[in-house]
């Protein structure tokens, strides 16, 4: 269960134009989700989002206005998450900062940075 996730007030002012252009309407949100598998296993899971409808085992909640899906696995790293919106020089768009993302257990980094 994902009891504390934070929504700068930039993203909010964003989603909020998001969910109004792309029409989501109830019982729609925007589903929060962690993939793995991808990129260095010991840095943790990568973070993305999609318009879904939620099923029965799916945590839901509104944040900001705005209604978010979270699968259970991808609950537990989200938990304390913060979602911004940036736009600068270098990149535009939603960022997702996971503190409390575990990395893949028993993954060996090969990364080439060494231990971590």
């Amino acid at each position: 269960m994902v009891s504390a996730l934070i929504v700068t007030d930039s993203a909010a002012e964003q989603l909020v134009v998001l969910v109004k252009e792309h029409d989501i309407l109830e019982p729609q949100g925007l589903r929060l989700f962690a993939r793995t598998g991808g990129g260095c296993a010991c840095s943790g899971p990568a973070f993305g989002m999609t318009i879904d409808s939620p099923t029965d085992e799916d945590e839901v909640l509104t944040v900001a206005g705005v209604r978010f899906v979270i699968d259970k696995l991808s609950a537990e790293n989200l938990e304390g998450a913060s979602i911004d919106y940036v736009d600068d020089v270098m990149r535009k768009g939603f960022t997702i900062e996971a503190p409390n993302a575990k990395a893949a257990e028993g993954a060996s980094c090969g990364c080439g940075g060494g231990a971590h």
